[in-house]
């Protein structure tokens, strides 16, 4: 009992965490994401029937109909790492526990394999690694995702110590009400058609935390097929949810400059409001901002953060643009200011070199 009551505090303490780590659309992964691109390929499990790269696990969860269980390590770091791999996912009895509801994927994070030296080192391998860390967020290692079939986030465990299968099932097991809600969610959404599926996928991209939303690209681009008029009124949010998903593929595929564009297409339909107008060119002087500092993109930044505050000017988000306009009204005089100088100095030292 009291083992159990320090897993119960333990996993409280967890949700907490996970609460304070939402991050607002993944636009804080955009800059990590940008060096990571690899192409698929899978793989066979191992020998205690754990897979070592995500596309296969998700390939074999779709036929199988399980759910996932993905871990992320840092073998090198020892402690719990290494109890995850030899106390629970080696255990004799692991299959028997979690077998039947799950697949297993373990992806480890050690430096050792991203050295060009390593007799072990898979380029591809790595960068579709590292792409799989970035989408789904993760922030430390070792750590533990509870995922749907469909590679859905349930819930996300920064890993609590569990040093055989039984523990971890009981950490799990205080995450059942929500495993269960979301199979009986999606179960109602495979049932659902028209309208009523467009309600049922809002509802699960409402209760899936921002930064776990790209995995839901595609039921936020059947809302835009199923419901062209708007009917719902909730066109916008998931215009909005495919231009974020978009941009973060510009990022994965290594082109960053392109991502604004995809925050500059929603604008166009009728059906966004005025707040997800504003927030379309927010995202748009974010992502700029990112890019190289020029005075071309201040000016852009500039534009997009005027265009939102005009948009509804006492709007809290127009008094940050309000906020972030004067900071990068600065930035421009200083660019302006600097290039003059070099201006005048380079045509000085050209009227030198001509006497």
């Amino acid at each position: 009992m009291m083992k159990e009551n320090c897993f119960e505090k333990l996993a409280d303490k967890n949700r907490k965490a996970n609460k304070a780590a939402a991050l607002f659309v993944a636009l804080v992964a955009f800059a990590a994401a940008a060096f990571f691109c690899g192409c698929s390929k899978k793989s066979a499990p191992d020998a205690y029937g754990i897979y070592s790269d995500f596309d296969s696990v998700l390939a074999a969860a779709k036929k199988s109909g399980k759910k996932i269980l993905l871990f992320f390590t840092k073998m090198e770091d020892g402690g719990f790492n290494e109890k995850i791999l030899d106390g629970v996912l080696h255990a004799s009895d692991y299959n028997e526990i979690f077998g039947n509801e799950f697949e297993t994927c373990l992806i480890d994070f050690s430096r050792e394999r991203f050295s060009k030296k390593s007799e072990n080192f898979d380029e591809a391998k790595n960068d579709r690694d590292m792409n799989t860390a970035v989408i789904y967020g993760l922030e430390t290692a070792p750590a533990v995702m509870i995922l749907t079939k469909q590679g859905y986030v349930i819930t996300n465990i920064t890993y609590l110590p569990a040093e055989n299968p039984e523990e971890l099932s009981k950490i799990i097991e205080l995450d059942r009400k929500d495993i269960d809600g979301m199979d009986k969610l999606l179960a109602e959404i495979d049932g659902a058609k028209g309208l009523d599926r467009v309600a049922k996928i809002d509802e699960l991209f409402e209760q899936t935390k921002a930064n776990y939303r790209y995995q839901l690209r595609a039921l936020s681009d059947e809302v835009i097929k199923l419901d062209k008029k708007n009917e719902s009124g909730l066109l916008g949010k998931h215009l909005l949810a495919r231009a974020s998903t978009k941009a973060m593929d510009c990022y994965l595929r290594r082109q960053p400059e392109k991502a604004v564009e995809c925050y500059l297409e929603p604008l166009k339909s009728k059906f966004l409001s005025v707040e997800e107008k504003q927030r379309s060119y927010f995202a748009a002087a974010y992502i700029t901002g990112k890019n190289d500092m020029s005075v071309e993109n201040s000016k852009k930044i500039i534009e997009y953060l005027n265009a939102a505050i005009e948009l509804e000017p006492q709007s809290e988000l127009a008094e940050r643009c309000r906020f972030l306009l004067d900071r990068q009204e600065k930035i421009l005089a200083n660019q302006i200011e600097t290039e003059a100088k070099k201006a005048e100095e380079a045509q000085a030292s050209a009227e030198n070199s001509a006497e």
